[in-house]
């Protein structure tokens, strides 16, 4: 009989943004991880992982954030990661430079706490105070000096949609969604113009050697952000 893995979710966040936000200074995801975990076979936690979702529309956004959420609990075990993951086809973030790791944030054995913002915003390129993850894009992980700028996913296109800060030459890096794309989710009714907004959720993650496939925990609700042009 296969063991059961029981695997426990990143269990704070220290700011939640909200798609609705017109405060760019919120605009960034930041929560800890649960790397102390109880399981049976140490080497079986891998680590954390952080999937994502681009919408035109807020309504959409919210329907399968909810949908996600309401099976998020402990007698519904994996259900809400595999709805986010199979159902609505989150995809794994990810990083330039590109990561050599088989999840976003390795295991390492102690709780870490992770910052991400995913685009500069205009006027902030050349902050550079003691807050920067307030302003610039970035992913910072604790006890990680290596800086990160977060990618979508295939790690060939950023989350500076419209490219307003300028910062970037080539026109395949800064480019907006399109219907097709597995990250987007498209609606022939955007909510606003020139707006997107991704939703954020992480989950830690299991491996189990007697099915040889992943197991995820409860998922935590990072937030999401809206990106806009000229902002």
């Amino acid at each position: 009989m296969d063991s059961v893995i029981t695997v426990n979710e990143p269990y704070v966040t220290y700011n939640s943004p909200l798609y609705s936000s017109e405060d760019y200074l919120t605009w960034y995801f930041d929560f800890r991880t649960q790397e102390n975990q109880d399981i049976e076979s140490p080497n079986s936690f891998v680590g954390t992982e952080i999937y994502y979702k681009i919408y035109n529309n807020y309504s959409n956004l919210l329907s399968q954030r909810n949908a996600i959420l309401s099976v998020n609990s402990a007698s519904n075990g994996t259900s809400a990661a595999t709805k986010m993951i199979d159902t609505y086809s989150y995809q794994p973030l990810g990083t330039k430079p590109v990561q050599s790791t088989s999840v976003f944030i390795p295991n390492d054995g102690s709780n870490r706490r992770v910052v991400i913002r995913l685009k500069t915003y205009t006027g902030q390129e050349n902050y550079s105070g003691d807050n920067k993850e307030q302003f610039v894009s970035c992913v910072k992980i604790e006890n990680v000096e290596q800086p990160y700028i977060p990618y979508r996913n295939g790690n060939s296109k950023s989350f500076d949609f419209f490219d307003d800060d300028d910062s970037d030459s080539s026109s395949s890096v800064d480019v907006e969604p399109e219907d097709g794309d597995a990250d987007f989710y498209y609606s022939s009714s955007a909510s606003e113009s020139d707006t997107y907004y991704v939703q954020m959720f992480a989950v830690s993650v299991a491996f189990s050697t007697d099915s040889l496939a992943n197991t995820y925990s409860l998922v935590l609700d990072l937030g999401s952000v809206p990106i806009r042009k000229g902002e």
